[in-house]
């Protein structure tokens, strides 16, 4: 498997993407092989990618709701006064 880096614009895209895009490849390469063990150990490489995917995108939906609390970005959205719950 070649391994490059995506651009989109000018900016890479995201590692969730990476990570599931490599999932996807990894389970064709499983579909393609003709040992059965080979395929289990490629299925399993592609469970590890998409645990990553997962885990990136729980980092990232932290990481952005932690900005928006933030108080200057709050302010400057006009969310001045915390949410009531």
């Amino acid at each position: 498997m070649q391994v490059r880096r995506v651009i989109c614009g000018d900016k890479r895209m995201n590692r969730e993407h990476e990570y599931r895009s490599r999932a996807a490849q990894t389970v064709d390469l499983a579909r393609r092989a003709s040992c059965s063990s080979d395929k289990g150990k490629l299925l399993d490489m592609a469970q590890a990618w998409l645990d990553l995917a997962d885990r990136a995108h729980k980092v990232a939906k932290k990481r952005m709701r932690k900005m928006v609390e933030h108080p200057l970005i709050r302010a400057r959205l006009g969310h001045n006064q915390p949410d009531a719950e």
